[in-house]
């Protein structure tokens, strides 16, 4: 026990007192205090910009007059741990508008902020690209001459000269090695933690706090898989250069190429075939023509007119004035909205009729094109999860993905406010169904009272709980753990048979 710990003691001074040690202690430190201060200014701008959108939607509810004009706002609050981890917070929609007659889909959703995309790229590093690219480039640069480099000085003939176990030295250097890292992992982190907590927008809980140290404890995993590497290539190469040359390679192929090369492929040559949109807009089409034959049917069966204006003109017993809301490019949805002159002495009871039939009948099909709409975007995001279930081969994608989700900024996270945002749909249907508001005057008339909206339902979008985003982590915490174990396996092996000649 004693010869171990000198053993880490000499590989702790000989890495401190270099100048890789300071200027890489330096570069991490500045590194990540910058992307903290640059996320922290914008995650105050996304609040603000958030709390500035939802008091606009209240102000906004209190001018609805009738039923027929509802639309809610679902508005997705910035996540405060988005300052460490950007993930999907930036790259997908802040708010997703309630339409009865239109189908919710990612397309329609709408993003807040900057369009730029050289400024999004610029907000999209965090802590976490700190640690990935400069930290695990740091890791290497300590190990790559661990022992070809003592072999090149003839020091580990000498070392080895003494009675030291060959296991006992390659545990020693890689504890000593991981200790000089470690100050700088934790100071880094700290100094970001205490940047952010003394922005006034930003109050870390005790879950953020237990979040933030999950995502330290798995960092120190990424950064020993990165030490290792370099030692297990040390071993295998008999020049230091030769070491630093392969390890920066092997380095720039897992952490960079890797995942782009997955994504790339699995997005040309998709294993789970997309319906074209075209296709699918066309389905829609012609559910709103099944709709409108469907809905003409009943009238016709029910009083023998035909629709449309003529129709309506009739079951109102008066003049009208009718006029359909035509669908604009991008836009999948079908509203109509009535106007009838003069309202106070027409009888608009068998038209009520017609309303409390056809709006709901209207919502079924609505439901039929969403779920056309879910279908694709269903298949696309299989293709996503093959993507990054190959990526997350690599340590480095591995360790992105387990601190999404353990920050509760990855693409499933998202993927919940989506399903979120229909779920409230299905509120707010629920809530006018117990109302009787698609057959009340309100519909389209305020000349005998105003829609009532004080107790609308409010969408509530819920994060992740800490044991939900520790088990989605889970696995790749595992993939983590296990290049740990298979990377210092081989550098043991590969040392106790190393060759000193």
């Amino acid at each position: 026990m004693k010869t171990l710990w000198l053993i880490i003691q000499r590989e702790f001074v000989s890495n401190v007192l270099t100048s890789r040690f300071m200027i890489g202690f330096v570069v991490c430190l500045i590194s990540a205090a910058a992307a903290v201060f640059v996320q922290v200014e914008d995650y105050e701008k996304r609040l603000s910009a958030y709390h500035v959108a939802v008091r606009e939607h209240q102000e906004e509810t209190r001018t609805w007059d009738l039923y027929s004009q509802i639309n809610p706002k679902a508005h997705r609050k910035p996540n405060l741990l988005s300052i460490f981890n950007v993930g999907t917070e930036k790259s997908g929609a802040d708010m997703v508008s309630i339409k009865l007659a239109t189908p919710i889909w990612e397309k329609a959703a709408q993003k807040q902020g900057s369009d730029n995309p050289f400024l999004s790229i610029f907000l999209a590093v965090d802590v976490i690209f700190v640690f990935k690219i400069v930290l695990s480039a740091l890791a290497i640069l300590f190990a790559y001459n661990t022992i070809s480099g003592e072999r090149e000085d003839g020091t580990l003939k000498l070392v080895l000269s003494n009675p030291i176990p060959r296991d006992v030295l390659v545990l020693g250097k890689y504890l000593g090695g991981m200790l000089s890292l470690f100050p700088i992992v934790v100071v880094s982190f700290t100094v970001g933690i205490v940047i952010a907590y003394a922005s006034p927008a930003t109050g870390f809980s005790g879950d953020d706090l237990l979040r933030l140290v999950m995502v330290l404890l798995v960092s120190l995993l990424y950064v020993s898989i990165c030490y290792l590497l370099g030692m297990l290539l040390s071993v295998w190469t008999k020049e230091a250069a030769t070491t630093l040359i392969l390890s920066m390679f092997i380095w720039g192929l897992l952490t960079i190429v890797h995942a782009n090369v997955a994504t790339f492929a699995v997005s040309k040559f998709p294993p789970h075939k997309l319906q074209p949109e075209k296709e699918a807009r066309q389905q829609i089409e012609q559910l709103w023509e099944d709709f409108k034959v469907e809905r003409d049917a009943y009238i016709l069966k029910k009083w023998g007119y035909k629709y449309p204006t003529s129709a309506i003109s009739q079951i109102a017993d008066g003049p009208l004035m009718l006029s359909i809301n035509m669908r604009s490019p991008g836009e999948l949805g079908f509203q109509e909205f009535y106007e009838f002159k003069p309202i106070h002495i027409l009888d608009v009871s068998k038209f009520q009729e017609v309303l409390g039939y056809q709006e709901p009948l209207r919502i079924d099909y609505v439901n039929d094109a969403e779920e056309i709409l879910k279908r694709r975007e269903d298949i696309g995001e299989r293709n996503r999860q093959l993507g990054r279930n190959i990526s997350r081969l690599s340590f480095a994608d591995a360790y992105h993905f387990a601190i999404g989700a353990i920050t509760d900024t990855d693409r499933k996270s998202y993927n919940d406010f989506i399903r979120g945002t229909r779920s409230y749909k299905r509120q707010v249907v629920d809530y006018l169904t117990d109302k009787k508001a698609f057959s009340a005057r309100a519909w389209f008339s305020s000349d005998k009272g105003k829609a009532e909206f004080a107790d609308l339902p409010v969408f509530q979008h819920r994060y992740s709980s800490l044991s939900e985003s520790l088990s989605r982590a889970l696995g790749d915490i595992f993939i983590l753990l296990a290049w740990n174990i298979l990377l210092f396996i081989g550098a043991y092996l590969s040392f106790l048979r190393y060759d000193m000649g």
